[in-house]
């Protein structure tokens, strides 16, 4: 396994690489076709009995969720996030809780469409902003950095069990140290990108951003459980899926673009 993961970042890397560096137009295309992905891959997870069109239909509509929120500035982005705390806190009720609502084809179809479509949307939304590009980058140097300190830390010395209902093999000694090394990588990515102008904030965006990575991670594991899955698609071997590899950056991005708004960096 460990083979294929490393063969998947080699290719998936530079590609990432490339994604930042094109176009904006390019960049917003690019991230609409992962989120419709992402789509794909948890309808086909929630509901295996389901027909391939309804699993198509939930990736069209969140590309089309992205489209709309780069193209209108008063798409209600915001709210929507309101929607999908409410819509998870359904998913992920007990299972003795809303009998009727269980397996739910049309209810888990709404949570696939807006689960990647509304959150990944701030992807687009933060490359738009002034320094988009190297907020990105600041971005993806927390949340990488967080899981590689929390895998490495709690490998290492783990030993009290973070969430053992959600994900067993989490420790908070991993959390900790993925904090730790999360914020280094936002301060580090933040001093070489020359956005360091922006004052004491920037120390706030560090360690803000290491907790919502780990928050992301959790969140997809309770979601895979309540699904009864390993991963959410075989797509990337190694790694599972799209939506396996977005879950951190899912909490992320949103959480790092409303910081700049309501901070004003």
């Amino acid at each position: 396994m460990l083979r294929q993961r490393l063969a998947v970042a080699a290719v998936g890397l530079p590609l990432l690489g490339l994604l930042l560096a094109a176009p904006e137009p390019v960049f917003a295309a690019a991230i609409e076709f992962i989120l419709a992905v992402a789509a794909f891959e948890l309808v086909r997870a929630a509901v295996p009995a389901a027909d391939r069109p309804l699993a198509l239909s939930a990736a069209a509509i969140a590309a089309l969720f992205v489209a709309l929120a780069r193209t209108y500035s008063e798409f209600p982005v915001g709210w929507m996030l309101l929607v999908l705390t409410i819509v998870f806190a359904l998913a992920l009720r007990p299972r003795d809780a809303l009998p009727g609502l269980r397996d739910s084809a049309a209810g888990w179809w709404i949570l696939s469409v807006i689960y990647p479509a509304v959150l990944g949307s701030h992807f687009v939304l933060l490359r738009d902003i002034d320094d988009g590009q190297r907020w990105l980058l600041v971005l993806l140097a927390a949340t990488f950095a967080t899981d590689t300190g929390a895998y490495a830390v709690g490998r290492l010395f783990g030993r009290h069990l973070l969430a053992p209902v959600i994900s067993p093999r989490k420790t908070w000694e991993g959390a900790a140290g993925g904090i730790v090394l999360g914020a280094a990588g936002a301060a580090a990515a933040a001093g070489v990108l020359g956005l360091w102008s922006h004052g004491p904030w920037l120390a706030a965006v560090a360690f803000a951003l290491p907790p919502a990575a780990i928050a992301g991670d959790l969140i997809e594991s309770a979601l895979k459980r309540r699904l009864g899955v390993k991963d959410m698609s075989t797509l990337l071997p190694g790694h599972g899926g799209l939506l396996d590899r977005l879950d951190s950056l899912l909490i992320t991005g949103p959480l790092l673009y409303w910081l700049i708004r309501w901070l004003q960096i």
